[in-house]
């Protein structure tokens, strides 16, 4: 087949994607997303089974779980987040893992893990926030613990230990979580990380817990990696740092980076399209509690200002920094933000070189997307970008879509 007609044929999206120690059925990643699926414990609810069912059959390749906390101070402020703490937690995923291959035993379960950081609130742990530095988040406006080096050495361990849970789980890898702001990205970060110790090295805190996870899962258990490769802040992550971590994860032989952009600092320049403002006042726990005649006053006098901050949408935001990475090193690299036609996705294949394309949002609005696109039947995502499922994952609901007739 030539170029031109491959760049033509959704066929390329269905080829087998093999990485160091998994091969996934065709090129669609479900990209981690919030679900509101685990209990006030973490843990996941049976309701789980069906939700990644659901993708499964969708015709996805592999499906990135939302973030599971390595320990209850990593965990974020939503309620329905899932945990991977400790070992009452494997027999419950276990299920969820064998009831999904029950019917698709041909998709490939990743868990994603976490360790928040700074960025969480304490009256939602119990413990104060911790991080690289004391320096606070601008949106979750916690003073931060700063972490020593045996704090930093008990939480290595505790990815270690959640990614071995996840192993006996019968999960297929596990996904470490280094971007968006998170405790990972907070030591890869100049913005955060202004240590003068040997944990100055950004990228040594990810790979001592890649190491660590090798003595207890084996050699052969597969690690992927989501870094943003840039922020919004100066100093911050820029491309040339991130280029720098992937090659240094490449003489670690992970198995697949999956790049984005951003930290909740400025979270929808993470997801990019429209900022449903009322929405916000109404539901989000940090801006929902000003009275309403100052929430009258603020959208009024400080929201043009606020809405400037964010970046405007468009197709394949983030495949600038995918390609140059990718250009720079032999591991499988993933894009994912904005991803809404065949033509783009199968364009990230053909002509710029990346291994798979990774969707959040799409996958809310239609889960047998990826099937419907190797048919031919869809040529473009329904998902607008209302991001209306992303503002109320900060409540106790469950992920669904909110377009008229889902």
């Amino acid at each position: 087949m030539s170029m031109k007609e491959q760049s033509n044929n959704p066929a390329i999206l269905g080829t087998p994607l093999r990485l160091r120690n998994i091969t996934v059925k065709n090129r669609f990643i479900r990209s981690a997303t919030y679900d509101g699926y685990g209990d006030s414990n973490g843990m996941p609810v049976p309701e789980t089974a069906d939700f990644f069912s659901e993708l499964a059959r969708g015709g996805v390749g592999a499906i990135i779980t939302g973030f599971a906390y390595v320990s209850r101070a990593g965990s974020a402020m939503q309620p329905g987040q899932y945990g991977i703490d400790s070992d009452d937690k494997i027999a419950p995923w276990r299920d969820i893992v064998n009831k999904v291959r029950e019917k698709t035993p041909d998709a490939r379960l990743i868990m994603q893990i976490a360790h928040c950081g700074r960025q969480t609130k304490r009256k939602m742990t119990g413990v104060p926030a911790v991080g690289v530095s004391s320096k606070k988040c601008t949106y979750y406006r916690q003073r931060v613990k700063v972490l020593d080096d045996d704090a930093i050495a008990a939480i290595i361990d505790e990815f270690a230990h959640a990614a071995r849970r996840a192993k006996e789980a019968g999960f297929d890898g596990i996904q470490l979580h280094g971007s968006h702001g998170y405790l990972i990205h907070q030591f890869l970060s100049p913005w955060t990380n202004n240590r003068k110790d040997r944990w100055a090295d950004g990228p040594l805190f990810m790979e001592k817990i890649i190491e660590r996870t090798r003595e207890l899962c084996g050699e052969a258990f597969p690690i992927l990696v989501k870094l943003s490769y840039t922020e919004d802040r100066d100093p911050g992550i820029r491309l040339e740092d991130t280029v720098e971590t992937v090659k240094r994860l490449e003489r670690l032989s992970v198995d697949a980076v999956e790049i984005s952009s951003g930290t909740m600092e400025y979270a929808l320049n993470i997801m990019r399209g429209a900022c449903p403002l009322d929405l916000i006042l109404k539901v989000n726990p940090t801006y929902n509690r000003i009275p309403r005649l100052l929430q009258t006053f603020w959208k009024k006098f400080f929201s043009p200002g606020f809405l400037k901050r964010f970046k405007p949408f468009e197709e394949n935001y983030n495949l600038a920094g995918a390609e140059a990475i990718k250009k720079e090193t032999s591991l499988p690299v993933i894009t994912v933000g904005g991803l809404r036609t065949v033509e783009s996705m199968i364009n990230c294949i053909t002509s710029s070189g990346l291994d798979a394309v990774s969707m959040c949002r799409p996958l809310v609005c239609e889960p047998d997307l990826p099937a419907r696109i190797l048919t031919g039947e869809t040529t473009k995502a329904r998902c607008t970008g209302c991001n209306l499922c992303t503002i109320y994952s900060d409540t106790p609901r469950t992920i669904r879509c909110y377009l008229p007739g889902r």
